[in-house]
């Protein structure tokens, strides 16, 4: 039994540890601001919890803002034993969608898929009256959202 333990923990290790090579980067249009978000530096830890880095741009003419962090998979940890958050999203019409793993850094929260190479990211971030002051185009409020696909 405890041989079929440690390799179900590392065939979830090795299967995201696949998750991204290199660094992708992905690019939204929405009116006249474009929005890229590039990730880095897949890794994952000793107790098999994934986390990367990544840089969220937005550029408009002149205005150039950025926010860039290292963000970690949700997990629990019980009893010495670690499992990752992930959620099993539907469609508007109730049919399931590929699972799914948040990752968190402070106010930003990402999206990834539990398996396979990145095709759909998003990017959530609550800004800080500084950062909403620094961004680009409309600023009605400071929840920004970007969901980005390949």
């Amino acid at each position: 039994m405890r041989n079929k333990i440690i390799f179900g923990a590392l065939l979830l290790c090795s299967s995201l540890g696949q998750a991204f090579d290199g660094a992708p980067s992905y690019t939204a249009k929405r009116g006249a601001v474009e929005h890229t978000l590039k990730l880095s530096q897949w890794k994952v830890d000793g107790k098999g919890v994934p986390s990367f880095d990544y840089v969220y741009e937005q550029q408009a003419g002149a205005c150039h803002f950025k926010v860039a962090g290292h963000a970690t998979a949700g997990f629990e940890e019980n009893g010495g034993k670690v499992v990752l958050d992930v959620f099993n999203p539907e469609d508007g019409k109730g049919k399931a969608m590929p699972q799914i793993l948040m990752f968190y850094d402070d106010a930003v929260t990402l999206t990834l898929p539990y398996k396979g190479a990145p095709v759909q990211v998003s990017f959530d971030d609550e800004l800080t009256d500084a950062q909403l002051r620094g961004s680009c185009g409309k600023k009605p409020d400071a929840k920004l959202s970007v969901l980005f696909r390949r």
